[in-house]
């Protein structure tokens, strides 16, 4: 049972691309997606401070931009 599994395995890595519009792929970046705004929303929660200005701040800290 191992062993068909192992095999099916790898013919399926063995099929297609692996980068491109494959489910497989979709999934992953929606679940991403899916993370970052959430991860935003509390950061958001927890500064008090929207997206953009998150970015302005992050961009002023790192010294790319100034804000004075």
């Amino acid at each position: 049972m191992q062993e068909y599994f192992r095999q099916k395995k790898i013919e399926e890595s063995n099929q297609g691309p692996f980068f491109g519009f494959l489910g497989k792929n979709e999934i992953a970046n929606g679940r991403w997606a899916m993370f970052g705004f959430a991860v935003g929303m509390l950061t958001e929660y927890a500064t008090g401070s929207n997206f953009v200005d998150q970015v302005k701040i992050m961009l002023s800290n790192f010294g790319i931009i100034d804000l004075d």
